[in-house]
């Protein structure tokens, strides 16, 4: 239900003029997980992304999902 609710707001995110602040809301929950990233070039898909991995429904610890988004923000450079 979460990844539904995430990808729904990624494409509303997109198609809307409100995108700077829906994606500041999702670039502050990700910046709970890496304090460090620069998310500045990230695309809104990637943002979405993150926030897919963040809110996803399984059972991982902070410091899994920490690191799954670490991991995928590698992959986006």
């Amino acid at each position: 239900m979460k990844n539904v609710l995430a990808i729904s707001a990624a494409a509303l995110i997109t198609l809307t003029g409100a995108a700077s602040a829906a994606t500041s809301a999702y670039e502050a929950q990700v910046q709970k997980f890496a304090p460090e990233a620069d998310l500045s070039g990230l695309t809104g898909g990637e943002v979405a992304h993150l926030v897919s991995i963040i809110n996803d429904d399984s059972d991982d610890s902070f410091v899994q999902t920490q690191a799954q988004v670490r991991g995928a923000l590698k992959s986006f450079n």
